[in-house]
């Protein structure tokens, strides 16, 4: 058993797992954004966006120095601080809002223009189905729901279960 296997089967719950996960290593991601959001959103007019998941920020920042504002959303609040101090130090705190939330049993309000769900994974039960029904319906009239997610379980993913299933589009 790897040492990210023991850290998933030594936490909990989901919300202790990802702050155990950002908490331990200064930085996780790149901070760069995810190459299908930028693609996509590049096309459209700035608005509001909600990032589903943000991470360390990478996507949150690139939307907000095209001008949107966004509602970044994450489980972890180390991931929270990260992504408004990558904002800060870009010069946009003010295009951001940082807000965590367990989207298993909460969802933030409000409607958006774009909803980003960049990976939504996680080695814990999490209602994906539902959280996306839940972000279709927060779209306003002519928004987009970005979803990106892997296709197959990768070598280094933490559940290499063969039989793991993966949503169709």
């Amino acid at each position: 058993m790897d040492e990210f296997t023991r850290e998933i089967h030594a936490v909990s719950d989901a919300a202790r797992f990802w702050e155990h996960l950002y908490r331990g290593k200064d930085g996780i991601w790149k901070n760069t954004p995810n190459a299908l959001l930028a693609e996509t959103a590049a096309h459209l007019p700035p608005g509001r966006a909600l990032d589903l998941g943000c991470g360390e920020g990478g996507d949150t920042l690139w939307l907000a120095t095209h001008g949107w504002h966004v509602t970044a959303v994450d489980i972890a609040p180390t991931a929270l601080h990260r992504t408004a101090q990558l904002a800060a130090n870009n010069g946009v705190e003010e295009r951001v809002e940082t807000q965590q939330h367990d989207l298993a049993a909460e969802f933030p309000g409000g409607t958006f223009d774009l909803i980003s769900a960049q990976y939504l994974q996680t080695p814990y039960a999490l209602p994906r189905a539902e959280i996306l029904r839940r972000a279709a319906h927060q779209l306003a009239t002519g928004g987009i729901l970005l979803i990106v997610d892997h296709g197959s379980v990768r070598p280094w993913a933490w559940n290499t279960d063969p039989d793991t299933h993966f949503p169709s589009p």
